[in-house]
């Protein structure tokens, strides 16, 4: 009888710190597809401001299936100029997303010079 209790009480423990390891993996996985988005997003914006194209910040949700389950991952996008510098950008993009019934977010900043750009556009008006 005392055998069956802690063989119990051991098999318990390992079932609970598989699916743990399972929850941990699950939220690494949306947080590892979350900072790819956001690597991808600022070239796309580096690239369009560059080219002094129009800034297309592009949608602003985005829907991921990861593990067979979809992840909607809502983006927060701003651009702005740094200071009095105005050749020189601020881009600030967070991406959030519902994980077991809360709120996670990842923020990264980047920042982009145009001097040469914008000095070529000037001279073609």
């Amino acid at each position: 009888m005392v055998t069956a209790v802690i063989l119990s009480v051991g098999l318990v423990a390992i079932y609970r710190a598989f699916f743990i390891s399972v929850d941990y993996l699950d939220h690494l996985s949306r947080r590892l597809c979350a900072l790819n988005l956001i690597d991808v997003r600022v070239a796309d914006i580096e690239r369009d401001f560059r080219t002094l194209n129009n800034v297309d910040v592009g949608a602003l949700n985005e829907t991921v299936t990861l593990n067979g389950h979809p992840v909607d991952y809502a983006y927060h996008v701003q651009l702005k100029p740094v200071g009095q510098l105005l050749s020189v950008f601020q881009l600030d993009i967070a991406l959030s997303w519902q994980e077991r019934g809360r709120e996670i977010s990842i923020a990264r900043s980047a920042y982009f010079s145009g001097a040469g750009s914008l000095e070529k556009g000037a001279k073609n008006p």
